[in-house]
């Protein structure tokens, strides 16, 4: 392959790959957006406490469990993001949450 041809190849390359990224961009959420959804995440998860849901040794010492109410800190993001794809009756932690967020502030806790 000729330089000249390289070079078209990796211009070639960079216009698509270019072009993916901007195709699968998601527009910046607003404050209000972002306010909403960990308010319902909240609920979900304190919707699942209330129940049983979560087996209680998943819940012990947890520093985002004070009494019995969720009160969201760095480690409740953390324990989220560890169990978006965990499967709670059926559905899960992300699918609860997208839920909640469509509903909220109507949501009411199902179980």
């Amino acid at each position: 392959m000729t330089s000249r041809a390289v070079v078209l190849v990796s211009i070639a390359a960079i216009l698509v790959l270019t072009g993916c990224e901007r195709g699968e961009q998601r527009p910046v959420p607003s404050p209000d957006d972002v306010q909403r959804r960990g308010e319902a995440l909240v609920a979900v998860v304190q919707c699942f406490v209330d129940s049983g849901v979560i087996p209680s040794s998943e819940l012990s010492g947890r520093s985002w469990l004070v009494s019995g109410r969720v009160e969201p800190d760095a480690a409740f993001t953390t324990w989220v993001a560890s169990h978006a794809d965990t499967v709670y009756r059926g559905k899960t932690l992300q699918a609860w949450e997208d839920e909640a967020t469509a509903g909220w502030p109507g949501w009411k806790c199902p179980l």
